[in-house]
């Protein structure tokens, strides 16, 4: 029976659709600055190598591997990547949320499930979910940088669960990253729902281990999958 929904943000509630694009547009024009002109296709191409590899880091690493490893160059690209951050949040309107995750979040809270967060993101990320009046739909109200835990890190999820009040053989996490989401939640015994969209849809499952317990293609699809396992 599932009484607990855990949500990575990134994926299942910010498609983050314009900050992707315009992450991959700020990399490129960082290089072409420098003279350097990568094609969209190098650009895709060394992208999907570094998610099938399951980069722990991917952004860091397509700057590496454009630079020809190059250190000072990748350096210089890697912190006017971070540093146009408040710009691009703000050109994009610093939250996209899924389409009817209001009204999916409120159909969930209405039938009393605890719904939780565990999401690398950093703290501002809860202030613009108040404000949109996403916050209130979860128990607790942090993200990993406000207690310095991260994922895959099991204890990140244990200690969303410990918080929330929430047993993890009777929780679900939805996720759109294997390695982030679906491996240490099934670890710990939580059932797992992987959202195929964004970046990461193209990653495989290296064995059965990895391998969600549901693929769906649209947000939407998951209260079925929940009141199924009721």
């Amino acid at each position: 029976m599932i009484k607990n929904i855990l949500f990575d943000i990134g994926g299942p509630i910010d498609k983050e659709t314009l900050m992707d694009k315009f992450i991959d547009e700020q990399i490129i024009n960082s290089f072409k600055f420098f003279d350097i002109h990568i094609s969209k296709k190098k650009y895709i191409e060394i992208q999907k190598k570094l998610l099938f590899s399951f980069s722990k880091d991917l952004y860091k690493d397509i700057i590496w591997d454009l630079s020809n490893k190059n250190y000072k160059l990748a350096s210089i690209i890697e912190k006017q990547l971070y540093s146009t951050e408040e710009e691009r949040n703000k050109k994009r309107g610093f939250f996209e949320p899924q389409e009817n995750i209001f009204n999916i979040l409120e159909n969930l809270k209405r039938k009393e499930y605890k719904l939780g967060i565990v999401a690398n993101q950093p703290t501002r990320c809860i202030e613009i979910m108040k404000k949109i009046g996403l916050l209130d739909f979860f128990s607790n109200k942090y993200v990993s940088e406000s207690i310095n835990l991260y994922k895959p890190d099991e204890k990140f999820f244990l200690h969303v669960c410990k918080y929330i009040n929430a047993n993890p053989y009777e929780s679900i996490m939805i996720g759109d990253r294997i390695d982030n989401d679906i491996v240490p939640a099934k670890n710990l015994g939580i059932k797992t729902i992987r959202l195929l969209n964004g970046r990461y849809k193209i990653q495989k499952p290296r064995n059965v281990t990895e391998k969600a317990d549901y693929d769906i293609n649209n947000i939407n699809e998951i209260e079925e999958i929940i009141y199924n396992n009721d």
